[in-house]
Parts: structure tokens; sequence; C-alpha cells
């Protein structure tokens, strides 16, 4: 095995694979080694049943030396997701190559582009959904979502713009029993009112002017999958009747029919809207959105979730990186203190544009608070007429990066910081680093963002088991 193991990068979305990754699946090339050789098998045969974390899977070793072997000069391995392969494979023709290469990681075969290996991994073993870092309710969500995935109820997802609504609507979808059926996802807010009905229930030929032929709306069109309302409190509130009716009976009626027909289709919604504060304004109907809250799931701002901005900074350079051609780059420590000084107000859709563009820029292997264009983060000396950071958010920063650099162990991130373990504990409680124990009932060894305590071997975020 080299001195150097490959980076782990995971990819679980097939909106990045088709958006951001096609040109690297179509430049890649089968991995030459012979198949009866051990590391193939073992690299073929391995779940990957991987929830990103700071550190990657713990049986790396392992896997490494079978990359390795295979594939000498690698640097990185792309563990994309099963289920992102197979809906993008899905869309393309037999003779597309991005689709042929696409099917060879579905038939468990490895290909190679530059320094990279690609491997897809089953994101049904495990909740692998692309949720990334060390959020302390990440393993809450988790759960919530594995609890949900087989039911039939509907479910609301609220969240500010850019905290990854979509992506876990999508692994409600793909860690139930529908995970072979379509998911069909549409923009409430991008539609006119003037043909958002037909968009969702179908029409009949001479329903309207232009109406041609008859049409499936997206509910049909879903056979037994999932449909994924986006922005749902943009509806006009006569489609939102007509959706109430849809949820209550489990039957659809096209535009311009009077014949009902059935649905087996599940319901996922999201919006960035608080929907109470739209029904005191008359805006979104109450029962609507007590129908739809069979199961509610709040996803918080990134701001609130500051300990995970490192480890998502981290994940998209790695991304970005291998997408230009250009690993690796690491993160400078100036970097690291100017993304946590930012408050995003963007959440994760603005991290990601942020660090892709400062890829871009970036000329050597490490990218520096430079490259990242954001305002907080330019130097500030004496003669500077930027704004200075306040000392709590520099303590608060110089905190976690210590935290970082030890894997969430808090007995060594105090000596590192010359304090004590309790002094160290109250800090991160004053900066939300770590909630308050409450009632004696919390574990003084869990780490912050690492969920339910699974003491200090488990380090940042849930791994490989």
């Amino acid at each position: 095995m080299l001195a150097q193991p490959p980076q782990w990068i995971p990819l679980c979305s097939a909106h990045e694979l088709r958006r951001d990754f096609r040109d690297l699946v179509l430049r890649a090339t089968l991995v030459s080694a012979p198949l009866e050789s051990s590391a193939w098998a073992a690299l073929r045969d391995q779940p990957l049943d991987v929830l990103w974390s700071r550190h990657g899977p713990p049986c790396c070793a392992k896997l490494a030396a079978a990359v390795l072997t295979i594939a000498p000069d690698a640097n990185a391995v792309l563990l994309i997701a099963r289920s992102a392969v197979q809906e993008v494979a899905g869309e393309l023709p037999a003779a597309d190559p991005i689709g042929t290469n696409l099917r060879r990681l579905l038939r468990g075969e490895m290909l190679q582009v530059t320094s990279a290996v690609l491997v897809p991994f089953d994101d049904r073993v495990k909740p692998a959904i692309g949720w990334v870092g060390d959020w302390p309710e990440s393993e809450r969500l988790l759960a919530q979502l594995a609890r949900l995935a087989d039911e039939t109820l509907p479910v609301l997802v609220r969240g500010e713009t850019g905290t990854g609504k979509e992506m876990v609507a999508r692994a409600a979808h793909v860690l139930g029993r529908r995970r072979d059926k379509p998911f069909l996802a549409i923009n409430c807010a991008e539609l006119p009112e003037t043909i958002v009905e037909s968009e969702l229930f179908g029409h009949v030929r001479g329903a309207f002017t232009g109406a041609a032929v008859d049409r499936l709306g997206l509910f049909e069109a879903a056979g037994e999958g999932t449909v994924f309302l986006d922005e749902i409190g943009e509806l006009a509130p006569a489609t939102q009747a007509k959706l109430l009716r849809v949820l209550e009976e489990h039957r659809v009626r096209r535009v311009g029919s009077s014949q009902p027909r059935p649905l087996s289709c599940r319901v996922l919604a999201a919006t960035n809207r608080e929907l109470t504060k739209e029904i005191g304004s008359g805006r979104f109907r109450a029962d609507l959105f007590y129908r739809l809250r069979g199961s509610e799931i709040v996803l918080r701002p990134l701001r609130e979730r500051r300990e995970d901005v490192v480890t998502l900074a981290e994940l998209f350079v790695s991304r970005a990186a291998l997408r230009f051609g250009r690993m690796p780059i690491t993160l400078g420590e100036d970097a690291v203190l100017a993304l946590l000084s930012h408050d995003w107000p963007g959440n994760i859709r603005e991290l990601r544009q942020v660090i892709e563009v400062a890829v871009l820029a970036c000329s050597s292997g490490r990218l520096v608070a430079e490259h990242l264009g954001l305002t907080a983060s330019a130097p500030c000396g004496p003669d500077s007429s930027a704004p200075l950071l306040t000392a709590r958010a520099v303590e608060r920063a110089h905190i976690l990066r210590a935290l970082v650099s030890t894997a969430g162990n808090k007995m060594a991130a105090a000596r590192i910081l010359g304090l004590s373990r309790q002094s160290l504990q109250r800090r991160m409680i004053r900066h939300g680093i770590m909630p308050p124990a409450e009632n004696g009932a919390r574990d003084p060894d869990s780490l912050p963002g690492s969920g339910a305590a699974t003491g200090r071997k488990a380090g940042y975020g849930k791994q490989l088991q």
C-alpha cells in the first residue's frame, strides 16, 4: 500500500451527477484489472454504506489497499450512490456513452478517470443521503427518515432556501419500498397558474385551447412512486383545494374530465415559508396544511450549524477539485476562519457556490481566504478599513478548529487551547457548539456534532460499520 491513501468523496445526489459530473463519467474508462483479482472482488462486493464524516470510512485501510492495487496512481475515490446512478442511467438511451458507463457501475465494474476511481455504493443499506456534517441532530433526522420511509402519510419538509429539503425528500424515497419507482419533483413556484393544474392533475383532449391530446399529470405519471411538491406554499388557493381532495380521496380528476382515477403514489412537500403565518393571512388553507403534515421535518439553517461548515466546505472542495481536474486542494487556516465567520444566508447552496468559484480561482494546492471573496474574511491590519471580527466570533472559531484537529476529543482540544475540560465545555455551551445538559441526562463524553453519544472512538459523525 502506498503511504498516501486515496481521499473518499461521496456523491449521493442524482441532480449533481447530471449537472456537475456528466463529463467526468463520460471521460472515465474501465479499470484494467483482472476479474479474478482479489482486490477487484473486495471492492466489488463491499457494501459501501457510507454517511460522510470528517475521516471517511473506518475500514479505509482495506479499501484503500484494494483501490491502490488496481489503480496505483489514484488519489481519490468518488463513491456514487447507486440510486443516483440508476436514476440518471434510466433517463439515457442505450447507446449514450454516459449511460453505458453508468450501467457498468451498476454491474459492479470500476471506472477510472485521471487520478480518481469511480465506485457505486448501496445507499439503501444505511441512510446515506448526502447529509454531510457533524450536526448534533443528524442522527435524529436519519432515524426519523428511516421510520417514515415505508409509510404512506405525506411528509412536509420545512427549511430556508438552500438547506437541503429536496435531498431529504429523495432520502425518504430511496430508503423505502418505493425506491425502484419514479421520483417526480416539481417546483410549484416555477409554474404559471394557468398550467399548474394540468401539470399536477393532467387534462383530457379539448379541455382548453391547445389541449390536442390527453395528458397524464404528475400524480398519475408517478404510478406507485413518489411526487415531491417543492415550494408548495406558492400554490394558488383554487389549486390548494383540488390538491386537498386528491390527498383525501387518493383519486385524481383530470382537467376537463368527470371521471376520477385511483392513485397509489406518495406525496412529499417542502416549503421555505412559515405556513402557520400564511394560514393566518389567508394565503394557505389550514385543512391542507394539517393533511400534508402527516409528519414534519424541520431543517435548521447553516448559521445554526456552524460545526458543519468546515466539513461541508472540505467535501465541496474535494468534489470541485475532482470535477475541474485540480486534485488535491486543501483549506488554509485563514480560509477556515473566514468560512466560520460568515452567516451563510443562502445556506448550503451558497457555501457550495462559493467553494466552486474559489477552487476555480485557486492556482495552487492550498485554498486561502482571498479565494473565497467573503467580506468578513478580508485581512484586517491596523490600516485596513475592513471590519474586525468580534472577540466572541474569534473565540468560537478557534474552539471549533481545535475540535476539528482532535476529531472532537474535548480533552485533547482543551490541552491545545490551554483550558481545563470543564472550562472548554462551558465555552462550548456559551457559543452554541454543545447544548447544555438537561437534568444530567446528557453523557458528558458525547461529542459536539456526533448525534447520540457513541464515545470518543466514533470521532466526528457517523462512519462505516
